[in-house]
């Protein structure tokens, strides 16, 4: 049994939570701070936060004091466990002089989001990244970087619907692109359900009307997947030839993806037969419409990604791999 650092509380259906949640269901001891920081409580806490990173940068995080003290008091730990927040490489070295022997990241936003040199560092004993040519970059200067995708927890990312309706589900935040693919869909009266957080105020009217005002998680969420008529997968401008994590959860629920058409779909489900790619929203409504012309189709299509997902795309998958590469043995051995 590893004794691991996850550095931020977390719930399920995070991807710190869920990989915390996985970690300890494979029989691991996993420490976390036991409450949000209190930037993340307080408004005027967050932006006092954010003007402290702006005028003092070398300062440590709050994360990264909540990750000395928990090391300090609670240490010595196997693995210090980081989900796409990194650490400075100074306060790496010294969490290691407290007592962790290994420190890995796993960046789950696109490579463009990386602060400062935060990855660049030598104190990283491995980097995973869901981006190959950011991995690949990463591994050529010498650092111990890997491709990994993000991935389903199988307890909440599982089929959870019983009808299916006659709407496209969009889950996520309303950046510019989002917002002018699904103003295509509106212009084109195609009915759409727009979950997540409140869409910034300079969004298009048409995104405000249309936003449900419901943030949707767990079991919820993948009821809304799995009982749309498809859901929506899209990305941001910054975001390569990779996947986020909406790409496998919709999967896991057993939604009917329609996911951007870019090479790294391939290497996680067959285009076609388990996930709908497109690259207009021409080819959008021509999916939509023989979904609602072939239910029987469009169903089977559904339950392949979902079973595509269930049996190789999950966090414990992915975690065993990370483990297996660290060196850290699997239980009972």
């Amino acid at each position: 049994m590893a004794k691991i650092l996850v550095p931020f509380f977390a719930p399920l259906d995070t991807f710190a939570g869920d990989v915390a949640a996985t970690l300890r269901a494979m029989g691991h001891e996993v420490v976390q701070p036991r409450s949000k920081p209190l930037h993340e409580r307080s408004r005027v806490s967050y932006l006092s936060q954010r003007l402290i990173e702006t005028l003092k940068p070398d300062w440590p995080t709050p994360y990264e004091r909540r990750a000395l003290s928990i090391a300090r008091a609670e240490g010595p730990f196997d693995l210090l466990f980081c989900t796409t927040r990194s650490f400075s490489e100074e306060i790496l070295y010294t969490l290691k002089k407290y007592g962790v022997k290994q420190a890995i990241i796993w960046w789950g936003d696109p490579p463009a989001n990386i602060p400062k040199n935060s990855i660049m560092s030598d104190a990283w004993d491995a980097i995973f990244i869901k981006d190959r040519a950011a991995a690949r970059k990463l591994a050529g200067v010498g650092l111990n970087a890997h491709h990994l995708h993000e991935a389903i927890n199988p307890d909440i990312h599982q089929k959870n619907f019983d009808e299916i309706n006659d709407r496209v589900a969009v889950v996520g935040n309303y950046y510019g692109f989002r917002q002018m693919l699904v103003r295509r869909l509106i212009e084109r009266k195609i009915p759409v359900d727009l979950f997540g957080f409140p869409p910034p105020r300079w969004s298009h009217p048409d995104i405000l009307a249309r936003h449900s005002g419901r943030y949707v998680k767990e079991l919820e969420k993948s009821r809304v997947f799995g009982s749309a008529l498809a859901s929506l997968n899209c990305t941001t401008m910054a975001e390569g030839n990779c996947l986020n994590c909406r790409a496998f959860e919709i999967a896991g629920a057993c939604g009917l993806q329609l996911i951007e058409d870019k090479p790294a779909v391939q290497e996680c489900f067959e285009p076609g037969k388990e996930v709908l790619v497109y690259r207009t929203v021409d080819d959008i409504e021509a999916h939509l419409e023989r979904a609602k012309a072939d239910p029987d189709w469009a169903m089977t299509v559904r339950q392949a990604g979902h079973k595509r997902a269930h049996a190789q795309h999950t966090y414990r998958q992915r975690l065993t791999h990370i483990l297996e590469t660290l060196g850290i043995p699997p239980l009972g051995e």
